[in-house]
Order: C-alpha cells, then structure tokens, then sequence
C-alpha cells in the first residue's frame, strides 16, 4: 500500500527537524546503552574473585559469613548478603554516604576472605559513569532525566517517520532491493545512504521496542497509561515495603537470617541466587529476592519477613510478592528491564540490543551528512545558477 504523498513530506519535515534536534542526545544515549550491554559478562571476566571452585561440603550460614566480613569491614553496618550457585562466593555489602560502598567476598565453603573491594563516593567506575551518561547525559537528574526522555521521545517520531519515508511506493524487485540490501563498489555518499536507509531499516523494531521500554522510566505518565492498558483499567501501585512489629523486639528468633536461609532454600531447592537486604531500622524488615534463572530480574520472588519472628509479610507495587503469582500486567512491568536491555531472551537477545544500539547510534550521524551534503549541493547549484 503506498504512502500518500502529504503523508511523506510532513514525515520528511519531520524526520528531518526532529532528528536535528536530538541527534546529540540520541547519540550519547544509544552508544552508552551499546557499552553496558554487557556489563556483567566484562564484569565476572575482570573479577574471578566473584567464583570458586564447588565442593562436596556443607556451606557456612549468614551469621557466620556476617561476622567474617564485620572483620574485614570495621566502620559500617552490613547492608546485604548475597548467597550463588554452587560455584559462587557468598559476598556482604556495606554502605555508608560517607564512606561508599564495600564488598567482601567469601568463599562460602571453608570461610576464607577472597577479596574485598572499598569504593568511596568520589571513585571512579566505568560502568557507573557510561549508566549515567545513558539515563541523565552526566547532567543532574532533574535536568538530564526529562532531556533523555523527551529525546527518546523524539526518536520515536523519528524512527516512525523514517519508516514512512522508508516505505517503497511499489514494492517489486528494485525496490526491495534498494531498502534491503548494500550496493556495490559504491561511493562514500551512497555507503553512508545505505547505513542510514537499510541497517536503519532492519534496526527500527528492536529501537522501537528498547525506546518504549526506556520511556516507562522516564515518565510517570507513561508508566502509568501502560500499566493501565495492559492492566485493563488497573492503577500502577508504589513499590512500598512493610513494617516489623517493633512489640516483638525482646522475643525475636536467634541467628534469624540462618533460619530464614535453610527455609528459603528448601522451599526453592532450584533457585540459583538469594539475595538478603537487611533491615537498617527497628520496623525494618528482612527483603529477599528469590530468583530462579541466573541474572534474571523477572524470574525473581521478592519476598518479605518480619525481621523479628521471620512472618511473611506483604508489600505492594508489581515488584513485590512471587512472580509466578504476579497479574500480566505486573509480570510485563517486571520484564521491562530485561526486554529493554535484551537478556529476556539469553545472549542473543543482548547482541540484538547491542546491535540495534550501535546503529541507533549511527542514525544521527549518517543523518546529518545526508542533511549536510544536500545543503552543499543546494548551494553549489544556487552559485552557478547567480
């Protein structure tokens, strides 16, 4: 079906002008979104401290591991523990505003300190530094946050807007030809076309799909008319957690965190991480996110405990409870981040992620030279033709 003809130039205005204007921020957004797609595999590779070497032994529990760490760490309060597989260091995280955040890694079989890592505030981290490019562009968040958003926002016009310009009036083998394949021994001008025209082409569903996820994070309004919609008429709940009964103070359970593990790993023998957020106030509770696929933030239970007498307790928000219980709705908001940064579907899906990244990065730049070189020949023509 072919486009109309006012359909195509308002597109083209459009495609243009707006492209102009957010190219910048679409750049920084899409290249640092390329660089921390695989944060996690260039992470366990620069840190073999993070892996042992499984035995056939019983492992230490959380109240031992605790008192090895408060070793290591004199002046803070631990702030989590986090128990792996088999072939996993059980690892405690400290952190303080002054002092920063560190991590002590346990080898969770005979006790022995691994590794101990201290960050302070100041300290620079690679992937914290391209994270914050991606979201604020390294500006303050009240500033940078609505300028990403607004320019992904942009970029969906645009990526629309390109398809419709992109569309064949007649779709036959020239055609096809023309927006799916690279010509050859072609000039510069027409590479840059064919990298702007096809990959631009092949890439628009996955950016089309990582701009509207990353968008649920950069409004309100957006999140919530989403969640609506695929709720059918639901309201989005806040995240919120609950309170332990502070009347229980002087009844509370001994070593709590080894009775909670042993019930929580017999209860999910299959579960490959255990992460437990400790209370940091008398009404705090015990938060344990349960997850059942490696580096899964959807296949997680995220489950609470009076920090007391270890009772279930309830929290609110589509993050709270298990996720095999969670509406679709919640299970849709729960796989936001894993479709937006491509593990939903393994390491493939984070090569597409990366892939579409690293073009969506080249969208602005071989948009502008197609921009420019039209002006250069509009004015060389205005010359002779004066």
């Amino acid at each position: 079906m072919p486009v109309n003809k006012t359909l195509r130039k308002i597109s083209f205005e459009l495609h243009l002008w707006l492209g102009l204007l957010s190219g910048i921020v679409l750049f920084i957004v899409c290249i640092t979104g390329c660089i921390y797609a695989f944060k996690d595999e260039i992470n366990d590779f620069n840190q073999p401290w993070k892996f042992i070497s499984p035995q056939e032994k019983e492992i230490i529990m959380p109240t031992r591991v605790l008192e090895i760490s408060n070793n290591e760490i004199k002046d803070a309060t631990p702030s989590a523990i986090t128990y792996g597989e088999a072939s996993d260091a059980v690892f405690v995280d400290y952190f303080s505003p002054k002092t920063g955040m560190s991590t002590v890694y346990i080898n969770q079989y005979d006790g022995q300190v691994l590794k101990t890592l201290e960050k302070k505030p100041d300290d620079f981290d690679f992937f914290r530094f391209i994270l914050s490019g991606h979201r604020t562009l390294w500006l303050p968040t009240n500033i940078g946050k609505p300028i990403v958003g607004y320019g992904v926002l942009i970029f969906v016009i645009t990526l629309i807007t390109g398809v419709i310009l992109w569309w064949p009036k007649k779709w036959n083998k020239k055609t096809i030809k023309k927006n799916f394949t690279f010509r050859k021994n072609a000039p510069l001008s027409r590479i840059n076309f064919d990298i702007h025209n096809v990959l631009g082409g092949y890439s628009v569903p996955i950016l089309l799909i990582l701009s509207l996820t990353g968008l649920i994070w950069s409004f309100s309004w957006f999140s919530e008319s989403v969640y609506y919609i695929t709720s059918g008429g639901k309201e989005l709940k806040p995240y919120t957690l609950p309170k332990s009964d502070t009347l229980n103070i002087n009844n509370r359970i001994l070593e709590p965190l080894d009775k909670l593990y042993l019930q929580l790993r017999n209860d999910e023998p299959n579960a490959t991480t255990f992460y437990f957020a400790l209370p940091r106030k008398n009404d705090g509770v015990i938060r344990v996110s349960v997850v059942h696929e490696r580096g899964s933030y959807y296949k997680t239970d995220n489950l609470f405990f009076d920090q007391y007498t270890l009772k279930p307790l309830e929290g609110s928000g589509p993050y709270a409870g298990k996720y095999t219980e969670a509406s679709a709705a919640d299970k849709f908001r729960r796989m936001n981040l894993e479709i937006h940064d491509g593990r939903i579907l393994g390491i493939w899906g984070k090569i597409l992620a990366f892939s579409a990244s690293l073009i969506g990065a080249s969208l602005p730049v071989t948009g502008f030279i197609i921009w420019y070189r039209r002006i250069k020949k509009k004015r060389k023509k205005a010359l002779k033709l004066s």
